[in-house]
């Protein structure tokens, strides 16, 4: 009986990864996708979803890379996975392959993503006059 609990939740919390795929919620459904694996580990369709929102760029080890290509091909291929966006996600990793295995392409690629990386950062930190503020609010 609890067999079939664990998986009806399983289940459920699969569903509910599902709607925060299509809802483009990459991250939570990232998280009950996880859940839904920890409840019941050989849940059908978890690992499709987990490559899909599972897409990582930063790597100079280029065996990893091409494994994980492979990996995310197979998983992602529209044929075989029935997720929202497996096709698009599948698009983007043949178009990350097209750029990461290219020894001319990659170190652009790496030079222009820490590039965006930092600029990123800097409009995270706050600004003087806002810390200022805050300073102000936290002392009321």
């Amino acid at each position: 009986m609890e067999a079939n609990t664990s998986r009806a939740e399983a289940e459920r919390l699969l569903g509910v990864s599902e709607k925060l795929l299509q809802n483009r919620d990459l991250n939570g459904s990232r998280d009950f996708t996880v859940l839904a694996q920890e409840t019941e580990p050989l849940l059908d369709g978890s690992d499709q979803i987990i490559a899909v929102v599972d897409v990582d760029t930063r790597c100079d080890d280029q065996e990893l890379i091409k494994r994980q290509y492979r990996r995310l091909a197979l998983l992602l291929h529209p044929d075989k996975n029935k997720f929202a966006f497996t096709d698009q996600a599948f698009k983007l990793v043949a178009q990350a392959w097209a750029v990461l295995s290219d020894s001319i392409k990659k170190p652009l690629y790496d030079n222009e993503l820490n590039l965006f990386s930092r600029r990123e950062i800097r409009a995270q930190e706050p600004s003087t006059g806002e810390t200022e503020r805050q300073g102000r609010f936290d002392k009321q």
